[in-house]
């Protein structure tokens, strides 16, 4: 039995990067995940993340629509860990800018969880927009 949760945690283990800590653009072991660049205004986006980060649950901690921040915690279904989400706004030239950031509180991997959160606030953002 032993045996097999060893073998068991090393194959887990080896699907998905040691990271707890996803940062859209600065994470290379997901450099699919980049940050979000919309013609639309700062504060539509901004609204459109807000309303997304809630739609997928997220507890909303703080909002600053002046610095274009908007952070909360994201619970996890089965073992109910806490992870930080940090969703910035920014405008870049005509472009505004999302990026976002999901990091675990405990533990060293994420099992891919903080990227998958990123993907999924991505395509509700994006379908607002």
């Amino acid at each position: 039995m032993f045996v097999l949760l060893v073998v068991a945690a090393f194959s887990i283990r080896s699907m998905w990067p040691v990271i707890n800590d996803v940062t859209t653009g600065k994470t290379p072991a997901y450099p699919n995940l980049q940050p979000q660049s919309f013609q639309a205004s700062a504060e539509a986006v901004y609204a459109a993340a807000l309303a997304s980060a809630k739609a997928i649950g997220l507890e909303i901690t703080s909002s600053d629509p002046a610095r274009g921040e908007i952070r909360g915690v994201a619970t996890t279904r089965v073992l109910r860990f806490k992870d930080d989400v940090t969703i910035t706004v920014a405008r870049e030239g005509d472009r505004t800018v999302v990026s976002i950031r999901s990091a675990s509180r405990i533990g060293q991997s994420d099992f891919g969880v903080n990227a998958k959160r990123i993907e999924r606030l991505q395509a509700v953002i994006a379908s607002r927009l």
